[in-house]
């Protein structure tokens, strides 16, 4: 896993128009507008919203105010979409929204009335999820799939003596080939579609990942083997019934990667890079008859800064069609990054988001067609 986050961009915004504070000002959300909000009431206040006539870009502006103190699951999130039947705005807000609660706990009201099970059997359901990420994820075939990211950023605009936060708000759109072959993710540097305001090689500025088609999965595995894995909870998800698990690594168990850039450090009087394998912990949502993983959550643990960064990644798996045969595979991700930088006598936070869906997957391959040579004319 490799993520990066750029602190450079921060300095280019210097360079912009001054016209453009109206613009990025209209955009900012103060803190204290914002309101916390359950999934239960975010349902009540749309359908407030609708029987008021609100429109669709009034309502998604609404939306942008609140902070969620649990979950929006895809099974809520699916049954929100269905009851409420919102706009195109309203429902890429409540996409939005979903991607910031990803490491938020379900409301417990929704969570299954079940007991716990037996200790010989939390062993085994952690035995057959070992066994699906060293040797079934080993034996997928080789395919080719689209990446499709989406990438959100608060950052602080810096202009003349200003300061200001330029307000979570959509920056790019990219998508991209993945390869996959002999079980090993292909990097594919060709970009198929960049963002209107993407320019060529610009994309990775901010936050990149990868390792959602194994690595990660076999790197926590491996590290909590040396850590701690608890029983969690039963879960309801779209896929079925889940046990869920809490892992927690520490830092001298860790072999997961993180490469960020970059972060303040007082000592030094300035943003320093940081590259190395910190402590970690999170959730493993696992199908308790087969050990697919359904659902996984890490969150990285720094303790030696000023002011600790905040990285976070959520990778859901489902069923997959590939050559007629179905797999678990990827099927979105979520990776968050949080930096938070002292300037002009204040503390800023840089926040990056990124988005990823995984589509159109199909056996890696090629087909020839011979056609019958047509008859010499006479």
């Amino acid at each position: 896993m490799r993520i990066l986050s750029d602190f450079a961009e921060i300095r280019r915004t210097q360079t912009r128009n001054w016209a453009l504070l109206t613009i990025f000002a209209t955009s900012v959300v103060p803190v204290c507008a914002a309101q916390r909000s359950t999934v239960q009431q975010l349902q009540q206040f749309l359908v407030q919203q609708q029987a008021a006539h609100r429109s669709d870009g009034e309502i998604a502006r609404e939306l942008g105010s609140v902070h969620l103190t649990e979950r929006l699951a895809q099974p809520d999130l699916d049954r929100i979409r269905e009851e409420i039947k919102p706009g195109a705005q309203t429902a890429a807000a409540l996409d939005l929204l979903a991607d910031l609660s990803a490491f938020l706990a379900s409301p417990a009201s929704e969570l299954p009335h079940k007991d716990p099970p037996e200790s010989a059997e939390q062993r085994e359901i952690l035995k057959a999820a070992d066994q699906f990420v060293n040797s079934t994820l080993q034996r997928l075939p080789d395919f080719l799939a689209t990446r499709t990211t989406r990438s959100f950023e608060d950052i602080p605009v810096l202009m003349r003596r200003h300061t200001f936060q330029s307000g979570l708000h959509a920056a790019d759109t990219h998508t991209s080939g993945v390869a996959y072959r002999a079980g090993h993710e292909i990097a594919n540097s060709a970009t198929a579609d960049a963002g209107a305001n993407a320019s060529e090689g610009q994309f990775s500025l901010g936050l990149t990942s990868t390792g959602e088609f194994g690595p990660d999965l076999a790197t926590i595995m491996k590290d909590s083997a040396n850590g701690t894995i608890t029983w969690s909870h039963w879960e309801q998800t779209s896929e079925g019934l889940a046990a869920v698990f809490r892992y927690s690594v520490p830092k001298q168990a860790s072999h997961y990667e993180v490469d960020l850039c970059c972060v303040w450090m007082t000592a030094a009087n300035s943003v320093v890079s940081y590259r190395g394998k910190p402590a970690y912990h999170g959730f493993l949502w696992i199908n308790p008859f087969t050990g697919a993983i359904v659902r996984v959550t890490l969150e990285a643990q720094f303790k030696d800064f000023d002011i600790p960064p905040r990285y976070g990644l959520m990778v859901k798996y489902g069923k997959v069609d590939i050559g007629g045969s179905s797999f678990i595979c990827p099927v979105r991700s979520v990776v968050i990054t949080q930096i938070d930088t002292p300037a002009n006598g204040h503390t800023w936070m840089n926040f990056y988001l990124n988005e990823v869906k995984f589509t159109g997957y199909h056996k890696f391959g090629s087909t020839v067609r011979i056609l019958p040579t047509a008859p010499a004319k006479q």
